[in-house]
C-alpha cells in the first residue's frame, strides 16, 4: 500500500526511458502509486479537525451510488469538477440492418477537466532514475573455471555464463556476439574498446545457447573465435516479454575477456 503524508509534502518523481525515435530524446513516465479510499477518509480527517470520519464515507457511498447509477442510465457524469464519466460502446457494430440493432457492450471512460488539466501542466519533478532498456551485462565467467585460474579468461573449448538484467535473446536479429577488442583512438582515454565494424562481430550459434533467461546465459564459445584475443561481449535481443520491439537493443560487456586456447 502507498504511504502517505499528512503533511501534504511528496516525492514525485519520474523515470525516464531513451526513445528509440529521436536523439537524447527520453519518454517520460509516472510510477503509479494508487492511494485508497480509506487512506483519504484518513487525510480529510486530519485536515479537518472536528469532522466526522464516518459521516464523510457515508457521504460518499452515497455519492459513489448515484454517478453509478447515473453513468448506466447513460448519462456523463461531472464528478467533482475534476473529470467527466461517460460510458462509449467497445468496438464496432456490423449489421444489415442498422435501424433495428441492440447494441451490447460498453466501457467506462474519463475526460480530465480543463482546471485540473491546466494545474498538471504546470507541475514540476525530479528524475528518479533512467531506465536503459538494453541488456546488462554485470559478470562474465567460465562456470567450469578451476580455483586459481584467471579472472577474465575464457577457455576456447568451453563454456561461458553471464549474469545480469534484461538479458533473454530473441529475434532474427538477436543474438550473443563476440565483438573484437581494438585498440582506442582516444590516446588520453586508453584502454581498448568494442569494433563498431559489426561484419568482425563473431555470433554465437543459436543450438549454442544452453540457457536463455533474463538474469543467466549460458552458451559455448564459438569455434572461430582466435584464442589469444580480446573481446567484449555483446547481448542483443529484438523480443522482450514475447513482444517484439520496434528496433533491437544491445548491451555490451564494459571490459573485454580474453579467449585461451
Amino acid at each position: 500500500m502507498t504511504s502517505i503524508d499528512t503533511k501534504r509534502e511528496t516525492n514525485f518523481a519520474v523515470t525516464l526511458t531513451p526513445c528509440n525515435f529521436g536523439k537524447n530524446t527520453y519518454i517520460a513516465r509516472v510510477p503509479r502509486k494508487t492511494v485508497t479510499t480509506d487512506q483519504l477518509l484518513d487525510l480529510v480527517a486530519a485536515h479537518n479537525q472536528g469532522i466526522d470520519r464516518y459521516q464523510v464515507e457515508h457521504a460518499m457511498e452515497l455519492l459513489k451510488k448515484e454517478i453509478l447509477e447515473q453513468a448506466e442510465l447513460g448519462f456523463s457524469v461531472d464528478i467533482m469538477e475534476i473529470c467527466k464519466l461517460y460510458i462509449a460502446p467497445i468496438g464496432g457494430v456490423r449489421t444489415l440492418t442498422p435501424e433495428s440493432e441492440a447494441v451490447t457492450g460498453f466501457e467506462a471512460r474519463f475526460a480530465v477537466n480543463d482546471r485540473l488539466r491546466k494545474r498538471l501542466r504546470g507541475m514540476t519533478a525530479a528524475v528518479t532514475a533512467v531506465v536503459d532498456p538494453a541488456p546488462q551485462i554485470s559478470q562474465i565467467a567460465n562456470p567450469v573455471a578451476k580455483e586459481g585460474e584467471a579472472d577474465g579468461v575464457l577457455k576456447a573449448t568451453f563454456s561461458a555464463r553471464i549474469t545480469g538484467r534484461k538479458l533473454k535473446v530473441g529475434g532474427e536479429k538477436g543474438g550473443i556476439f563476440f565483438v573484437p577488442a581494438i585498440d582506442n583512438p582516444d590516446p588520453d582515454s586508453g584502454g581498448k574498446i568494442p569494433s563498431g565494424t559489426e561484419a568482425d562481430w563473431v555470433r554465437v550459434p543459436d543450438d549454442f545457447i544452453t540457457h536463455n533467461a533474463d538474469t543467466r546465459l549460458e552458451f559455448h564459445l564459438p569455434r572461430t573465435l582466435e584464442p589469444g584475443r580480446d573481446y567484449f561481449i555483446a547481448v542483443r535481443t529484438e523480443e522482450r516479454g514475447g513482444v517484439k520491439l520496434r528496433n533491437p537493443v544491445t548491451g555490451i560487456s564494459r571490459i573485454p575477456v580474453t579467449v585461451a586456447e
